[in-house]
């Protein structure tokens, strides 16, 4: 019975552990050691089943161009934890598709932990809140900062984590929603129906006090508006300005601010506008300046950490040895062609069916994010498994 539900097993706890970055785990740099144990047992899983398709084949040659490029190029810079890291994702990703595909994981027991999962992050942050209000010590703490006391983490390392998740995760409940109903998601009837799961998630993305829970609540609602739900979204989006407005939510104004920043494309102006959020921006705005194809470095990189040598010059106030730049790094550091099979598998795993939603998603989750970060790789399980289940739903009975 063990080694018949152990496929599934392991699908609910590689989906939850990606999902979830709890304060006991973090370690230095917010790495979830949680997720990187979990993340060990996924060589012996992939050596199990042997089996591996074309997008798999793309990761395997990503992963020996990021040994090869650096070792072969600029063997000074070599930092195996940083590889290995990146490679234990990687083979995540493929033991996570052998298991789900041998698994008798349904729609519905997809469905159902996604429900649980948004409503972990409520409750979470409702205990944190509490805590805040009343002078408590506050409950799975983590990235904290006293002057803004109601910018809380809930279940993710930061605010600004469980901005990108939460939306992630509720847009894939209404994805299985429609799958199981085979039809689209009707907005009037689904929140008289998962009234509790629209509470939850509204409530954690306007309280967490993160200026990307707006960004990311507009990506959102892309989902739900046709024609005929245009008024109750509109309506709500003025309410919530309105409200905003009234309790000076400075989260939403910081967000207006900086998109606003952003179409300029000025640094200074994207910084001064929000630096948090500038962090994620104006990295992948300075590397994109300097990527090439020109030379034996554009093609296979500057090294390992060569992002970090280079950032704290160029940006106020950022420390030295700081790295980003999203997917642009992949190329500064291991050249274009570790970035293409990166970014052409990206793609594919992401934007099969709704194309649009898909590469907004991928866009602002993978693009300016990177390799190295839990959110990537959550996204193209949740976006693989939703794929599955629109593939297989006529085929055999996952309901």
């Amino acid at each position: 019975m063990i080694a018949k539900n152990y496929p599934i097993l392991f699908v609910v706890i590689i989906l939850v552990s990606t999902a979830i970055a709890p304060s006991f785990a973090l370690g230095e740099g917010n790495r979830n050691l949680l997720l990187i144990g979990v993340m060990s047992i996924s060589p012996i899983i992939v050596i199990m089943y042997e089996k591996l398709d074309n997008d798999d084949f793309l990761l395997l040659m990503f992963m020996a161009s990021i040994i090869l490029f650096p070792l072969v190029f600029h063997p000074e810079s070599m930092r195996w934890s940083t590889i290995l890291y990146s490679c234990m994702f990687c083979l995540t990703f493929i033991a996570y598709k052998r298991l789900l595909y041998d698994s008798n994981f349904t729609v519905s027991d997809f469905q159902k932990l996604l429900k649980f999962l948004i409503f972990a992050y409520f409750f979470v942050l409702v205990i944190q809140q509490f805590c805040v209000l009343t002078g408590l010590p506050i409950f799975n703490i983590s990235n904290y900062d006293p002057k803004t006391p109601w910018k809380l983490n809930a279940l993710a390392a930061e605010p600004s984590h469980s901005a990108r998740i939460l939306p992630l995760l509720m847009y894939c409940y209404l994805v299985a929603v429609e799958i199981r109903s085979g039809q689209k998601y009707n907005l009037k009837n689904g929140i008289k129906k998962d009234k509790w799961v629209w509470g939850a998630f509204v409530w954690s993305m306007i309280t967490m006090g993160s200026g990307a829970a707006f960004l990311f609540l507009g990506l959102f609602f892309l989902k739900i508006i046709k024609f005929r739900n245009l008024i109750p979204v509109i309506g709500f989006m003025v309410a919530l300005l309105v409200v905003s407005s009234f309790l000076e939510i400075k989260a939403l104004d910081r967000t207006y601010k900086t998109i606003e920043a952003t179409l300029t494309f000025n640094d200074a102006a994207i910084l001064k506008a929000d630096h948090s959020a500038a962090m994620r921006i104006v990295p992948f705005m300075i590397l994109s300046k300097m990527v090439g194809i020109s030379s034996m470095n554009d093609w296979f990189g500057n090294g390992i950490d060569f992002t970090s040598t280079i950032l704290s010059n160029r940006i106020p106030g950022v420390p030295k040895g700081a790295t980003g730049g999203g997917s642009l790094q992949i190329w500064l550091e291991y050249g274009i062609i570790s970035f293409s099979l990166f970014i052409f598998f990206s793609l594919i795993t992401s934007i099969r069916k709704e194309k649009f939603i898909g590469f907004l998603f991928w866009c602002l989750l993978v693009l300016i994010v990177g390799v190295n970060n839990q959110i990537v790789w959550l996204f193209l399980l949740l976006f693989i498994t939703n794929e599955y289940f629109k593939n297989t739903i006529n085929k055999k009975n996952i309901l």
